[in-house]
């Protein structure tokens, strides 16, 4: 990652305030794969993640007070940096649970209740046989697709967070996924090659 004080803050308390929302959704994703998969790199990045957002909070303030020109858009501020506070407190609580894994002070009770929730983490492996291979994550679009969103990529040593459109899977390749356990176990099968054609819904 870039040193955050390299990094662009967006200029509008719209832009910052999606972008707070964005990176604490990537956050609890990633904080439930790291305590799931017991997977320290990636409990790392959401610790990285929650300075960052420290950083948007901070710009969103700044930019709040002095968006405000009268008593009325005053009140209208104060409902949005209400809204940035419990963002942060949900950042805050999945770098609690990074710490955790850092800690290894999980108990398996977390594991428990993230694999029998709705909506889980699952890892994808992908073999060179697979149709995902070549392809970047806009030609796939597996969120349509398969129901899957893919918020990591694990290549040989190195990983991908919150891989962007124009990311190509390669062979080999441990997608970090989040979907159903339905949706999760569909997207293993075409991995493995054993699925040759990706459905469309």
């Amino acid at each position: 990652m870039e040193e955050w004080d390299e990094v662009k803050v967006p200029k509008n308390v719209k832009d910052i305030f999606i972008e707070m929302k964005n990176t604490a959704e990537l956050m609890v994703d990633l904080a439930y794969s790291a305590a799931l998969f017991k997977e320290k790199e990636i409990a790392e990045e959401v610790l990285e993640l929650e300075e960052y957002l420290d950083i948007l909070n901070y710009h969103l303030m700044i930019r709040a007070v002095l968006a405000a020109r009268n008593m009325k858009e005053a009140e209208q501020i104060t409902s949005i940096l209400q809204m940035a506070r419990s963002i942060d407190e949900i950042s805050n609580a999945a770098a609690d649970l990074a710490k955790m894994v850092l800690e290894e002070k999980l108990h398996p009770l977390i594991t428990e209740v993230i694999l029998e929730s709705e909506e889980t983490i699952g890892r994808v492996i992908v073999s060179p046989e697979s149709i995902l291979v070549g392809k970047t994550l806009e030609e796939l679009d597996l969120s349509t697709n398969a129901g899957v969103w893919v918020i990591a990529i694990r290549r040989g040593k190195r990983w991908i967070f919150d891989p962007d459109e124009d990311t190509k899977i390669m062979p080999g390749d441990i997608l970090i996924g989040r979907g159903t356990k339905t949706a999760l176990d569909y997207l293993k099968e075409v991995a493995r090659g054993i699925i040759k054609v990706i459905r469309h819904e």
